[in-house]
């Protein structure tokens, strides 16, 4: 430093007057026209009043800063030497990449150790990446001195479910092209209304329907019955086949009523993977009805028969809804069993509505059965009207009666859920009518892809897991059915394995009553449904899947999706966001083993893997440092066991 002015001769001592401590004298080299003096290494940085023996006047003022000279980063210490900070290095901190760390070391070097904990790249074994450092000391800064320490990188890309077709095919499970819709078989009855006279050739009777506001005309052949049609339609008359109805479930693997010791938690994979576990601790579904409009439920099945209460049977015409096939008590399960095997919603109420026999159903009964279940039936009221209709079941060809009762429904603020069908084909009536939740289904448990038999295209709104008893993919002897209660070939209590959208669309009325439990008005539910379901494939809705995965766990804020590299131990090195699923990943230790994980951050909490988030991991060996490897993931739904906490 420099001491310019009008001097006296021979005067070689500046005083330095700071705010934090006694003064400092120091001696000073005269040169032409001032004095020159080096600041001690142990000033502290501060504010000084810079005064010579025997000036007086105007006080000279001195900022002094701390002083960086040289930055070293070993491993993940990283030293500074220089001045500015006294002899009481506690005086002072290190900035790093604008985050604050503690300072350890002596007058003349600092010290602190940069890793993960602090959210700066790395680890605390070592640290790669481009470090800006500052010495602060009370309200004064030092310049930014900056180091490098060259690393690997590594470049890759995220897919959601069913987005990379190439590894979905690899793996051995892909979605098949869409087939031609099955024409449903031909039938001799046709719903008339009430009052039109009948074609009387072939005439075997009528039935009237005074729900429907018509009547069934049942001719003694195919041929007859289009015949009558067609003069119908000729006069003006709007009549329609009464087509018929058959369920949404294409095999069954039969299990004894007594499932054994393997865990039922494990066997029922798929509530984990959509998040129920979660949803259970908020509530279970107590206080919400839903109908199961099928096949009946078995009334004496030890896992339902304190949540049945009184239905009634289209097919008999009596009020005992008795299972004989099986498929209604295994929907039912998926419902609201608590036993053995347990449901989404498990202390729902279910409501059982028989409209399909040995011989299958007819929309008529199905008709009169959705305005019984909802309360639209004033010639047989029901005490316990539905907020949820589960229908898995459907037919290929369109009912103009049908779509006239399912909007009295939905108009009656009943929430309806259907099945897309199970011919590979597109969505059934009456999944493909308007405002009804069409779910298809995908499969699991390791792998997502759509089963051969799953219908999709226009109409499709969500996606649940329909199970595909073709295939173990979790190797653990049993196949990769979905698990409920049933009843077994001799029509005692048990359960089975099924496969089939039968078995996705339970799951979604579950998961809808858990949501009108919690309070959700049902105006909002579908859309909320939708909302917060688990994107699958292409971003966004799509014709295969809807809106995505039925997900049971409600959304916090906008989904983030998350890549970060993991040492050997398993800690976090860095992480970043990716954008349109591609990252990079800097600050790698070259030539070691990492393991790469991705994942959908639901809750933005900063953990992901958890049970109803994606997730995918590959593990992978980064390349020398300053070069870049690859690395791609396909993230999968995932039951929580593999969360990783960013910032632990």
């Amino acid at each position: 430093m420099t001491l310019y002015g009008r001097l006296p001769a021979g005067e070689s001592s500046v005083t330095l007057d700071g705010l934090q401590g006694d003064p400092i004298t120091v001696q000073a080299v005269p040169v032409k026209e001032g004095l020159q003096f080096v600041l001690p290494p142990t000033l502290l940085a501060d504010l000084y009043e810079v005064t010579l023996q025997g000036v007086s006047g105007q006080k000279v003022l001195l900022d002094v800063v701390p002083k960086i000279e040289r930055v070293t980063l070993t491993g993940s210490t990283l030293v500074i030497e220089g001045a500015g900070w006294g002899t009481d290095p506690s005086r002072a901190g290190i900035e790093v990449n604008r985050q604050y760390l503690p300072v350890t070391g002596t007058a003349t070097s600092l010290q602190t150790i940069v890793n993960a904990s602090q959210d700066i790249s790395g680890t605390a074994s070592d640290l790669y990446g481009v470090f800006n450092v500052r010495v602060l000391v009370g309200e004064r800064a030092s310049e930014t001195r900056t180091v490098r320490k060259e690393a690997a990188r590594l470049e890759g890309r995220v897919y959601r479910p069913l987005e990379n077709q190439a590894s979905a095919t690899a793996s051995g499970f892909s979605a098949q092209a869409l087939r031609p819709a099955v024409i449903n078989p031909a039938t001799t009855t046709l719903l008339v209304p009430a009052g039109a006279t009948l074609p009387p050739q072939e005439l075997a009777g009528i039935r009237p329907l005074p729900l429907l506001n018509s009547q069934q005309a049942r001719y003694t052949s195919v041929r007859g019955a289009q015949r009558a049609l067609d003069l119908l339609l000729q006069q003006g008359v709007a009549a329609e086949f009464d087509q018929r109805m058959q369920v949404q479930d294409t095999q069954k693997t039969e299990l004894p009523l007594h499932l054994g010791t393997q865990a039922v938690t494990d066997r029922q994979w798929f509530w984990p993977l959509l998040g129920l576990q979660e949803a259970w601790k908020t509530t279970e579904g107590k206080g919400i009805t839903v109908a199961v409009i099928d096949t009946g439920v078995a009334s004496n099945h030890p896992d339902l028969r304190s949540t049945l209460l009184p239905g009634r049977d289209y097919v008999d015409g009596d009020l005992t809804p008795q299972d004989v096939s099986g498929h209604g008590t295994h929907v039912a399960g998926l419902i609201g069993a608590h036993g053995q095997v347990k449901g989404a919603a498990p202390q729902v109420a279910l409501l059982p509505v028989r409209v399909i026999g040995p011989d299958g159903g007819s929309v008529s009964d199905l008709i009169q059965g959705l305005l019984w279940a909802a309360g639209l039936d004033p010639e047989h009221p029901n005490p316990h009207p539905a907020q949820v209709i589960n229908l898995s079941l459907g037919t290929p060809e369109y009912s103009e009666r049908l779509a006239e009762a399912v909007q009295q429904v939905l108009k009656a603020g009943v929430i309806v859920v259907a099945a897309t069908g199970n011919d590979g084909g597109l969505p059934y009536s009456p999944a493909n009518l308007p405002g009804v939740i069409a779910v298809t289904s995908v499969n699991g448990p390791v792998t997502t892809y759509q089963p051969t038999y799953a219908n999709r295209g226009p109409g499709t709104r969500i996606a649940a897991y329909g199970g595909d008893l073709n295939a173990d993919q979790n190797q653990d002897g049993e196949r990769d059915g979905i698990l409920s209660t049933d009843i077994t070939s001799a029509g005692a209590p048990g359960y089975a394995l099924r496969n089939g959208t039968s078995m996705a669309a339970p799951q979604v009325s579950g998961i809808a009553a858990l949501l009108l439990a919690q309070g959700t008005p049902a105006h909002q539910v579908k859309a909320l449904l939708e909302g917060q379901a688990t994107d699958l494939g292409v971003s966004g809705m799509d014709l295969t899947t809807g809106w995505g995965l039925v997900n049971a766990r409600p959304l916090q804020g906008e989904v983030g999706m998350i890549a970060a590299a993991l040492d050997e131990k398993g800690r976090v090195i860095t992480y970043v966001r990716p954008e349109q699923g591609q990252f990079t990943l800097n600050s790698l230790p070259p030539n070691t083993s990492i393991t790469v994980i991705a994942g959908m951050d639901r809750e933005g909490n900063g953990v992901i893997g958890e049970a109803g988030e994606l997730f995918g991991t590959v593990k992978t060996t980064t390349s020398t440092a300053g070069q870049i490897s690859k690395a791609a993931i396909t993230l999968q739904p995932t039951d929580g066991r593999s969360a990783v906490a960013l910032n632990k």
